[in-house]
């Protein structure tokens, strides 16, 4: 899936505003990036929106996850109180998904 189409997906679910506010945009600059109007380069915006809504194949869990709760446990605290949990972080760590840097 394209990251534009992740982008009208989750706009016709959450509206424009919403979407707008969880990447860190203006409604407005989305409004001209889906008219094909936004003046500057829209590699930034692409690359959000795939690092947000994208999904990655987890080795872990074999099967694919959003790229947000991926981020979330490889680069959260380790857990403490679920030896389940505590594997899944061990194996986040050296994971090809992981960037090595906090989002």
């Amino acid at each position: 899936m394209t990251w534009r189409e992740l982008l009208e997906i989750k706009i016709a679910d959450r509206g424009q505003a919403a979407v707008a506010r969880e990447l860190g945009y203006s409604a407005t600059t989305l409004s001209l990036v889906r008219r094909d109007k936004y003046p500057a380069g829209i590699e930034q915006i692409a690359a959000r929106v795939l690092d947000l809504y994208g999904e990655v194949d987890c080795p872990f869990l074999g099967h694919s996850i959003q790229a947000e709760p991926c981020r979330r446990i490889s680069h959260g605290p380790v857990p403490t109180s679920n030896p389940k949990a505590i594997q899944h972080w061990s194996a986040c760590q050296s994971c090809p998904h992981f960037k090595g840097a906090k989002p």
